[in-house]
């Protein structure tokens, strides 16, 4: 018990020398963060609305506001709809840290002037 106390002690005693900032862990980020509404110039055509990092992201969100379905492609190859992410009306894309993906995301949507928010940090 005794031993213990002297350890708590001389923890307390080394943080106090140190500075609680010698504790805590800070992420940062070279990415800069994006939340926006993205519209779809042209309809069934692919476009990029996050681009490619070389850095992991936090986060990625892509919601569809429209009342039609939208597609996202993880990447910067030729997309299609055969291999996208089917958005329906309302639905979101959402991936946290460590699955966020660091590829450039590119979407379509089935009108043209339908819109994406799109968040990612």
């Amino acid at each position: 018990m005794v031993a213990y106390i002297v350890l708590v002690a001389m923890s307390l005693g080394i943080a106090s020398i140190l500075g609680s900032r010698s504790f805590a862990q800070t992420m940062t980020s070279q990415e800069p963060t994006g939340s926006n509404s993205v519209t779809i110039e042209t309809s069934n055509k692919f476009q990029q609305v996050v681009p490619a990092t070389g850095t992991a992201r936090r986060a990625v969100t892509i919601k569809n506001n429209n009342g039609d379905n939208c597609w996202v492609y993880i990447g910067s190859d030729k997309a299609s709809k055969d291999n996208s992410i089917a958005l329906d009306p309302g639905s979101s894309y959402v991936r946290y840290w460590p699955l966020a993906p660091k590829d450039a995301i590119q979407a379509t949507c089935a009108s043209s002037s339908d819109t994406l928010l799109v968040e990612y940090q």
